[in-house]
């Protein structure tokens, strides 16, 4: 098994040394997040059969599940990958505060419309996976914390692997309003009788959806107390 994934590593990576002081790494999206998709879809399976975890964890929730880690895995394989750890002659050796983009929406073009199409399934998920987004404001905020995450996590490669990555002050601004977009299309939805029952069906347990909730942001039936 080791030698198996040292021998997947060394496929997919590239290693380059002039001497000890200068190396340069490439990761592959793929090799790193197939395995890893691989591994998840066992554990849910394992967990679907054994029956003891709850309900959250049928069978009928698996896809839901799978396509969830296969969105943050292309995610993240979009936003860090290739993965590059560089020392030496191949680092990039400027500072990284001149890597990030401190002025909001001043640079703001067209190529931010990949962005806001990003957040889009994560804004859609929300109320399908959990039950605390109840709100177009609560979607934007976590949209918003989960791309200042990623913008975060890229500095942080910028000045521990010397690698060429940047943060843009304007992607966490798109970012959370492809977030609320996303939740704005299911809030939509749910008012179509069809629709929301598809939604409904897919829901897990203990979410916004599967709770009754007739659009989201509304009263669910068991809040309404009788007079």
């Amino acid at each position: 098994m080791l030698g198996h994934l040292a021998a997947l590593a060394q496929s997919h990576t590239t290693l380059e040394e002039s001497n000890m002081g200068d190396v340069n790494l490439r990761f592959e999206a793929i090799p790193v997040f197939a395995p890893l998709i691989a591994l998840f879809l066992a554990f849910l399976a394992l967990r679907a059969a054994r029956g003891k975890a709850g309900p959250r964890w049928d069978w009928k929730y698996v896809p839901v599940r799978m396509l969830t880690a296969i969105y943050i895995a292309g995610v993240l394989g979009f936003t860090f990958f290739p993965f590059q750890i560089m020392y030496g002659k191949y680092a990039d050796h400027m500072v990284w505060y001149n890597q990030v983009n401190w002025l909001p929406l001043v640079t703001l073009d067209s190529s931010a419309i990949p962005n806001v199409i990003l957040t889009v399934p994560l804004g859609m998920a929300l109320p399908i996976l959990s039950g605390k987004v109840t709100s177009a404001r609560r979607a934007l905020a976590l949209g918003a914390a989960f791309s200042l995450a990623i913008e975060v996590a890229q500095v942080l490669g910028c000045v521990l692997f010397n690698n060429y990555r940047g943060a843009d002050v304007n992607d966490v601004i798109v970012n959370a309003l492809g977030c609320m977009l996303g939740y704005w299309i299911v809030r939509q939805a749910s008012k179509v009788s069809f629709l929301k029952d598809l939604l409904q069906r897919l829901a897990l347990p203990g979410s916004v959806l599967a709770t009754g909730v007739q659009s989201l942001g509304a009263v669910t039936h068991s809040q309404v107390q009788p007079r």
